[in-house]
């Protein structure tokens, strides 16, 4: 019996159950590392959203105070004087006024460290006032240039010559077409702010976005990163504060933002989530190389208990299949000292019982087959005592003695296989030449009236071991039941042939006295239990053949070719081991 290789086992039924109690665990996990790095990337950005606002508040407030010191210079008397009525002046008067106007400028200068330079343009003299120092002074073209950028504007920062200004002229009437008199320009120190923007943020960059001129200022050399931020700040429109987070080629990035639309630019602080979420990536990490170990010991583990099931019941079930086959003598024996050792001993003392209560059971049948066959053959032999001495009889009181000594040498022969000793099985040899007295006896009673032929049983089975005196019964039989009424012309044949393993031994006759329903009625006692009716003749030889060899052996009864009756004896051919007598 082969084993279902396509059937639900065991094993897959252990690695399914573990893996349904330990993944809602794991997916749990998940959920919860999902949710943590959630809640980290939230409030990081909320902590970066507060630190841009910071800063870009602190800037603004540096512009304003700046724009204040310069509004207080639009109205200083010393500067009108020299913007409006310095040919008036004598050489030392403006000398001293423009000394008076290098000192307000050092002191707007000192008082923030955001400004890099402050110069005031005045075209009357031609001069350009700066701190300690004065210069030549710009063209009336430059400066309406610069008013006409200022104008546009609604920030008062404004780009120039690659240079963030602050600045003032007067009049500051956009209505008038008359020419600036004087030109206030504050310089914002480009460096101070990339300071502050490389404080702002330890990972990443920062980026100060001008929207009016597009123009940056950045803590780091423009890469692909800040041109998608500079992007994404010119799709912001007038929002005023936002927090992102996006991706370029694979690498996320959380990007906080604050637009101050007052001087309308926008600073923007982005840091890689790479750093920001590194130890909560290691950490998960660990968690999946923990999970693929946990996946990997559930797998052995379901393996191990697997092959602790499997192996004892695979001893157990081949022990049953040998029992199954009539192997009692099988045992099981289990090293491990468990429920299944436990069972095993069941199973042994099981199978003991089975085979002590079967080797009981056997030899009460076999008992009661030999008590049966002596029965049977005790039965037999008082057939043919009567007509035997009523033969003797007649031949001596016609003083026939020659024939009378014959048949008494016949009868001698017939008497001492019969009783010479109390074997049940004789080799078949035997049991032919028994029959071949007994058809002698007969042939002395009948005559030349029926014509009696043998055909010899082959050498090699004739060592077969039969039961006793299963062949005479059946010529008894013929002689008694088909050929008594013969008065002449009597046929009595005995055949044989072996086919398929069978030894068929034919005994057929002549006689005319067989019915139809006779025949049936015959072949139906053959098959009838035999404790329902009495067993005697031929029905006793077919009980004793199939004691002795088995359900196959037998007696069968036909018509044969003379319209008598026909009787077959199945007998086995066995080999020389099989070939034992019960009780010899």
């Amino acid at each position: 019996m082969k084993l279902n290789r396509n059937r639900f086992t065991i094993y897959p039924k252990l690695l399914i159950g573990f893996l349904i109690a330990i993944l809602p665990v794991y997916l749990l996990g998940i959920l919860l590392n999902q949710g943590v790095a959630n809640s980290l990337r939230e409030q990081i950005l909320q902590s970066m959203q507060s630190n841009v606002k910071f800063y870009l508040s602190s800037l603004a407030d540096e512009l304003n105070k700046i724009e204040k010191f310069k509004e207080s210079l639009v109205i200083d008397e010393d500067l009108m004087t020299l913007a409006t009525v310095a040919p008036a002046l004598s050489e030392n008067e403006l000398r001293e006024a423009i000394l008076r106007m290098e000192r307000k400028l050092t002191l707007l200068q000192d008082s923030s460290s955001y400004i890099a330079d402050v110069t005031i343009h005045i075209p009357l003299i031609d001069k350009g006032i700066k701190s300690g120092n004065y210069k030549e002074g710009v063209s009336l073209e430059d400066m309406n240039a610069m008013r006409a950028v200022m104008q546009k504007q609604e920030s008062p920062l404004f780009w120039w010559d690659e240079k963030l200004m602050l600045a003032s002229y007067y009049p500051d009437s956009a209505l008038t077409e008359r020419s600036p008199v004087f030109l206030i320009e504050v310089e914002i120190d480009r460096k101070m702010i990339l300071h502050d923007l490389r404080n702002a943020v330890e990972q990443g960059g920062a980026v100060l976005y001008f929207n009016g001129f597009k123009k940056t200022i950045s803590n780091h050399a423009l890469n692909q990163a800040e041109n998608d931020i500079m992007t994404m700040l010119e799709e912001e429109g007038t929002s005023t504060a936002n927090s992102v987070v996006f991706t370029i080629s694979d690498n996320r990035y959380l990007v906080s933002m604050q637009k101050s639309l007052y001087y309308d630019m926008t600073l923007a602080i982005y840091t890689p989530e790479s750093y920001i979420m590194s130890d909560f990536e290691k950490f998960d990490r660990w968690f999946w190389l923990l999970f693929i170990l946990s996946m990997i010991v559930i797998v052995m583990f379901s393996y191990w208990i697997f092959k602790a099931i499997r192996t004892p019941l695979r001893k157990m079930l081949k022990a049953f299949r040998k029992v199954e086959q009539g192997q009692l003598s099988v045992r099981i024996t289990q090293s491990s000292n468990d429920e299944f050792r436990d069972l095993s001993d069941q199973f042994n003392k099981m199978v003991g019982q089975l085979q002590a209560l079967i080797q009981e059971v056997y030899e009460q049948q076999i008992r009661r087959q030999q008590s049966e066959l002596k029965q049977l053959q005790s039965q037999i032999n008082p057939h043919f005592l009567y007509n035997s001495f009523f033969i003797l009889h007649q031949l001596i009181e016609f003083e026939d003695i020659a024939n009378a000594r014959k048949f008494v040498h016949y009868l001698g022969n017939y008497f001492q296989y019969i009783t010479r000793d109390a074997k049940s099985e004789l080799p078949l040899g035997q049991e032919i030449k028994h029959a071949e007295a007994y058809v002698n006896i007969q042939t002395m009673r009948f005559g030349p009236r029926i014509d009696v032929q043998f055909q010899a049983i082959p050498q090699q089975y004739e060592a077969l071991y039969v039961p006793r005196l299963i062949v005479q019964p059946i010529i008894e039989n013929a002689y008694q039941h088909g050929l008594e009424s013969k008065v002449s012309s009597g046929k009595l044949h005995m055949t044989n042939e072996t086919k398929d393993g069978m030894l068929y031994i034919r005994v057929e006759d002549n006689g005319s006295a067989l019915t139809t329903d006779e025949l049936y009625k015959l072949r139906e006692q053959l098959y009838k239990d035999v404790n329902e009716m009495e067993t005697t003749g031929m029905i006793n030889v077919h009980r004793r053949l199939q004691i002795k060899f088995g359900p196959s052996a037998g007696v069968d009864v036909y018509r044969n070719q003379w319209n008598g009756l026909g009787v077959a004896m199945r007998i086995p051919v066995t080999t020389e081991e099989e070939n034992k007598c019960i009780d010899c």
